[in-house]
């Protein structure tokens, strides 16, 4: 009973605390930096090893509210190839939603898209050490900021971003 009393009011708290951080909003600064930083090419601050990663491993892109079918299934074994072909390499996962819809709603795709990601490229062959983590962004940081199908395309996406050991 005790534990019903604590379990509670955190909950309360937690789904407050998220529902007050959807509600900021982002500056039009915000998001003009991201959609500028997304459109250059990646630097490599790591070195040649994460030149060559960013080189290699390509993002993958999946359609209107669907976490588990991407656009080009080959892109993510392409991936899978080059990952085992690298053992060393580490990285993150990053997901992403368009604009399009709720902010909560878009989080959560995006958090099952990277899940997903990672979970297939477990079941591929990629040791699970190597993923250091898989992150939902789900709206934030867009590639494109138009409010029309063919830039919210652009933002369905889950990105690779290379680890330093």
């Amino acid at each position: 009973m005790k534990c019903r009393l604590v379990l509670v009011p955190v909950t309360m708290l937690l789904w407050s605390s998220i529902a007050i951080f959807a509600q900021r909003g982002t500056s039009s600064a915000d998001v003009a930096f991201w959609v500028d930083y997304w459109g250059k090419p990646r630097v490599a601050l790591f070195g040649p090893d994460e030149q060559t990663f960013n080189q290699n491993v390509h993002e993958i892109m999946f359609p209107v509210n669907v976490f588990d079918r991407p656009l080009d299934s080959n892109t993510l074994n392409e991936n899978v190839q080059w990952l085992k072909d690298h053992p060393s390499a580490r990285f993150y996962i990053d997901g992403y939603a368009s604009s399009d819809g709720q902010e909560g709603y878009n989080l959560n795709l995006s958090r099952q898209r990277a899940e997903w990601v990672r979970r297939v490229l477990i079941r591929k062959g990629i040791a699970e050490n190597r993923i250091a983590l898989a992150v939902p962004w789900g709206q934030l940081y867009p590639t494109c900021t138009e409010r029309d199908h063919e830039c919210w395309s652009k933002n369905r996406v889950v990105r690779f971003v290379y680890s330093p050991n």
